[in-house]
């Protein structure tokens, strides 16, 4: 301890350095206590974004095989160096994100939800593609049949693979490097940046890439693709959930997985499952080695570490609309220092915050989704059983649950700025199929979707009934009107058949009956509190209530309006605020609003 005097001249003693960061640990720890909730919105969002991250890590995993499929280093790399990394980072950050949230809480006695954390899907695949393909390609191979030994080739095989996988190691390294120091001026440019131009970007990526980019591979199978997309609307919209009885919920996502395992495996979309792999090795100088061949990518590494950033910022601001204001500064360094983590260990993608945070919080969530997430990623990917969950689960079941988020999080930003979706998206047989007759399509999708929001389950099937006729005649999902009943558009024709799609329209409109079945004869559905657009549920109303047309018409309120929808149950806080929010102010190097101590 230091001696030091104090006013009166009489000395006193101050802690140490080292006792006081132990205190403040143990403080910090203890903040824990009672802070970490297990709500039925917590589940709800576990859910989504476990799947959320499951579809990215599928997605990296894809990609990264492509290079060499076969190749037993390569798989060596991608099962126990890369994925046991995404874990570890996984869990460190979804365990400090529930801490902030639980931390912020505590600070301003009302519920925060937490931030939800995944890898950096935006960053990813750009650094998959354009540097471990492009170290790749460029490597200049020595060995051929005539020259070497298979032996001798299969090693060079694999030292090609090695200086792609570390290259790219090395440029995510840097990329958490230039999260922190961007995350020193990111009270400038919140300041100096329009909350439109941080907000309108989050609205096409919600539309584009986690909604229709995502549902693509429905339509590639549509015999089986297209009731997951229909019972993921009526779980989120037209309210359909399960009820387990003492006012609890089956999540919403549940119904679509236990069916989409089914009917895949059924169909035969599966190949088989897969064995796990042994722990993984993830201590090593990867991410050192490659520091003298990454300059050649800085281009682009430079312009995505700055995109994630922009990333970081954009999902504060949508935070802080729906009422959560967190601190710039802290929520960019600990995404940075994450990437670092996870390249140190192997990863050659980063971690960072998600969009979406006011959907968690709007479904209830706070605290313990985040946690749970990290837990059981932690446990998942060191236990090696990633490639088998990845083999169980089809992607058809995956999708429509991502989906339904992109599209409430272009549902929430539509309030502040319009903005069309874009056209882009990747290119496969079910995005072909989706584009043909599209105007049609899209009529009749719209009408199914409004009457299963509407729990008008035989107007709903009578539409599907409608849409399987077209699609028989080859006038929606086709080139043109084919003559070939079992013959489609696509590289795969068969799977995109009229008569696949018939199929999968003709069972839609059979589970829209069955609801209706069910409607008819146990009573009604609607719970009083559901009833009316005003208690702010996230639910579109009936198209048949008054007043509906002017839904609409306060889209360019101001931001400071979220606070103000903290008064309902599901964000946790009974007493918040009925009259008219201040503007927020900035203080220090946070969005967070002056409140008194």
């Amino acid at each position: 301890m230091a001696e030091e005097p104090n006013e009166s001249g009489e000395a006193t003693f101050r802690p140490s350095f080292t006792r006081r960061m132990s205190s403040r640990i143990v403080a910090d720890v203890r903040t824990f206590r009672g802070g970490v909730t297990f709500l039925a919105g917590d589940f709800v969002s576990l859910f989504s974004l476990f799947f959320d991250n499951l579809s990215t890590l599928l997605g990296f995993a894809g990609a990264i095989l492509g290079l060499n499929p076969s190749n037993a280093h390569l798989q060596e790399i991608l099962y126990q160096r890369i994925v046991p990394a995404a874990g570890i980072m996984l869990f460190l950050g979804n365990v400090y994100y529930t801490w902030q949230a639980i931390r912020m809480s505590k600070k301003y006695q009302r519920a925060y939800t937490a931030q939800p954390y995944g890898l950096n899907t935006a960053g990813g695949f750009p650094f998959i593609f354009g540097i471990i393909y492009g170290v790749y390609y460029s490597y200049q191979v020595q060995c051929t049949e005539e020259t070497c030994t298979a032996e001798e080739i299969l090693q060079e095989e694999n030292e090609r693979i090695d200086l792609a996988w570390r290259v790219c190691v090395a440029g995510n390294f840097l990329t958490g490097i230039i999260n922190i120091v961007l995350g020193f001026f990111g009270q400038f440019m919140m300041q100096h940046f329009p909350v439109a131009s941080m907000l309108v970007p989050l609205a096409g990526i919600g539309f584009t890439w986690l909604a229709l980019n995502q549902i693509a591979p429905n339509f590639e199978t549509p015999a089986i693709g297209l009731i997951p997309i229909f019972l993921i609307f009526s779980q989120y919209y037209g309210l359909g959930r399960i009820h387990l009885g003492k006012g609890y919920y089956m999540p919403e996502a549940i119904p679509v997985v236990v069916f989409g395992i089914i009917a895949g495996w059924a169909y035969g979309t599966q190949d088989g499952v897969t064995e796990p792999v042994k722990g993984g090795a993830w201590i090593g100088d990867a991410f050192i080695r490659g520091f003298s061949d990454v300059g050649s990518y800085i281009g682009i590494v430079l312009p995505f570490s700055i995109a994630a950033s922009f990333t970081d910022m954009m999902c504060l601001v949508s935070a802080q609309k729906a009422g959560d204001p967190f601190p710039i500064r802290e929520t960019m360094i600990a995404d940075g220092f994450g990437t670092m983590i996870g390249a140190m260990l192997g990863s050659p993608f980063g971690t960072v915050v998600y969009i979406g945070h006011p959907v968690h919080k709007r479904v209830g969530a706070q605290t313990g989704y985040s946690l749970m997430n990290g837990v059981i990623y932690l446990i998942l990917c060191l236990a090696g059983v990633i490639p088998t969950i990845l083999s169980i689960v089809p992607v058809i079941a995956i999708g429509p649950i991502i989906m339904i988020f992109g599209i409430m999080i272009c549902e929430d930003y539509i309030f502040t700025a319009y903005v069309p979706p874009g056209m882009a998206t990747s290119a496969n047989n079910g995005t072909l199929a989706m584009s043909k007759g599209s105007a049609l399509s899209a009529m009749l999708w719209c009408a199914i979707i409004v009457y299963t929001t509407d729990r008008r389950w035989d107007k709903a099937g009578l539409f599907s009934i409608f849409a399987a006729g077209f699609a028989a005649l080859g006038l929606i999902h086709q080139s043109e009107a084919v003559a070939g009943f079992v013959d489609g558009t696509g590289g795969n024709a068969k799977s995109t058949s009229p008569l696949q799609f018939m199929i999968g329209y003709l069972s839609l409109a059979l589970v829209c009956g069955f609801y209706w079945f069910l409607q008819k004869n146990f009573g009604k559905k609607t719970l009083p509190e559901e009833e009316g657009y005003e208690a702010d549920h996230g639910y579109l109303p009936p198209i048949s209530e008054k007043g509906v047309d002017k839904l609409f018409e306060t889209w360019w309120e101001p931001a400071e309006r979220a606070l103000q929808l903290q008064e309902h149950p599901a964000y946790g806080d009974d007493e918040a605020p009925t009259q008219a929010a201040e503007p927020v102010k900035y203080k220090d190097d946070s969005l967070t609003e002056e409140v008194d101590a």
